[in-house]
C-alpha cells in the first residue's frame, strides 16, 4: 500500500511517501481502507517529536481517519467487510487501561496515529473497540476534520467549561482546527462566543461558524477587548488551545471564579501567572484538557446530526502533497483544516 510515513524526527522534509507493508488484521481487529484523514497541529508535534522520541521509525502517523471496513480478524463481532466507520481519534495503547473511565485520563490514552501506525496510508488496523459507525450522509473529507477536534471541544466546552445558555466564552485561535470547533460546540449549547484570530481571511471563517465578537489580536489586545465585550467583567469560560505567552491575558479577560481551559502550547511549553495574590484572590480556576471520551464524541456527533456544527475545510490534498500541506501547519496558513485523500 501507498503510505506517508515519518523517516525520523523533525520538520515537514521528514516525511517520505513510498510503498509500505499492508497491515493484516489480528484478532478482534479490523482493516480499514482508508478514505480521508483530517490533519491535526498534534500531527506537526509528533512529527517533530515533541510528543515523544520513543516511537519507532518509519511511523504513519494520522489520528482522524473515515473509510470502509476491507478485512476482519478473528473474533470480530460488530463489523462487516464493507461497512464504513469513523475510528476513533483517541485510546489508551494499553489493554488493561480500556476499562477505567474516563479514558482520557488513563496514562496510556494517545490521539490515534501515536503509537499505532495511523491514517496516512491507504489501510489500518484498529480493534474493533476503537471504531464508530459511519451512518452520515456527508462526503468522508468532511467527516475526517470532525473527530478529533470535536471529542477534544465537547470535553473541554460542556464538561470542564461548563458552558451553558448565556455564558460568555473567549474561545483562542478561532479559525484553527480546535477552535473553529469549539467556537460551534459553544453556540450549540447557548453560548455567547468572542474569538480571536490573526487576519481577515480566519476572521470571516470564524464569523460564518457562528463567533459574535472576532478579535484580531495583532491589532488589538484580546483581554482589553473581551473586557470591554463583557462591559467590564471579563468572560466566563476562555478555551486556550494556545497557551504559553498568553496566560496572563487569558487571565485578565476572565471574571473573577471564571474557567481557563488549556489544551495547547503552540505559544509556548512555559506560562507565567505574573501576580499569584491576584490568581488567587480572583479565584480563577486553570483546567487542563486532554481530548476526551467515545460517549463525548457520541454526544457531539448528534449535534453534527442535528446540523448544528459542520465540517471547516481549508483544502483536500492528495497523500504525496503530505509535506507541503505539513508546511502549511507550520506557518500557520491553514483555516480549519487540510485534509489527504490516501487514493488521490
Amino acid at each position: 500500500m501507498q503510505a506517508a510515513y515519518l523517516t525520523n524526527f523533525g520538520g515537514p522534509e521528514v516525511f517520505a511517501v513510498g510503498e509500505v507493508a499492508t497491515p493484516e488484521p489480528q484478532s478482534h481487529e479490523v482493516r480499514v481502507r482508508v478514505n480521508a484523514v483530517g490533519l491535526n497541529y498534534y500531527d506537526a508535534l509528533l512529527r517533530q517529536g515533541a510528543v515523544s522520541q520513543d516511537i519507532p521509525l518509519p511511523h504513519i502517523p494520522g489520528s482522524d481517519m473515515v473509510g470502509t471496513v476491507d478485512a476482519v480478524g478473528e473474533e470480530v463481532q460488530h463489523y462487516l467487510v464493507g461497512d464504513k466507520v469513523i475510528v476513533a481519534p483517541g485510546f489508551p495503547v494499553d489493554s488493561g487501561d480500556w476499562d477505567r473511565a474516563p479514558v482520557n485520563y488513563t496514562p496510556s490514552y494517545y490521539p490515534g496515529g501515536t503509537f499505532n501506525h495511523g491514517g496516512y496510508g491507504q489501510y489500518m488496523t484498529i480493534h474493533e473497540r476503537w471504531l464508530l459507525k459511519n451512518d452520515f450522509n456527508m462526503p468522508d473529507e468532511e467527516l475526517a476534520t470532525i473527530p478529533l477536534v470535536l471529542t477534544t471541544a465537547m470535553h473541554a466546552v460542556k464538561t470542564l467549561g461548563q458552558v451553558g445558555p448565556g455564558t460568555n466564552v473567549l474561545v483562542q485561535a478561532g479559525a484553527s482546527g480546535s477552535g473553529s470547533m469549539a467556537i460551534q460546540v459553544a453556540k450549540a449549547l447557548g453560548a455567547r462566543v468572542a474569538t480571536t484570530v490573526s487576519n481577515q481571511r480566519k476572521g470571516e471563517l470564524a464569523r460564518q461558524l457562528g463567533a459574535d465578537e472576532v478579535i484580531n489580536y495583532k491589532n488589538d489586545n484580546f483581554a482589553d477587548v473581551a473586557r470591554e465585550w463583557t462591559q467590564g467583567q471579563g468572560v466566563d469560560v476562555v478555551i486556550d488551545n494556545v497557551g504559553g505567552s498568553i496566560m496572563h491575558d487569558n487571565i485578565r479577560a476572565t471574571r473573577w471564579g471564571g474557567k481557563i481551559v488549556n489544551f495547547g502550547l503552540v505559544g509556548g511549553l512555559e506560562a507565567v501567572i505574573p501576580n499569584m495574590y491576584e490568581f488567587f484572590r480572583g479565584q480563577f480556576q486553570f483546567l487542563g484538557c486532554f481530548m476526551g471520551t467515545m460517549d463525548e464524541l457520541a454526544e457531539g456527533l448528534q449535534l453534527l446530526r442535528d446540523c448544528k456544527i459542520k465540517a471547516a475545510i481549508d483544502e483536500v490534498m492528495p497523500l504525496d502533497k503530505v509535506v507541503e500541506a505539513h508546511q502549511r501547519i507550520d506557518q500557520h496558513q491553514v483555516a480549519g483544516k487540510l485534509v489527504l485523500q490516501p487514493w488521490a
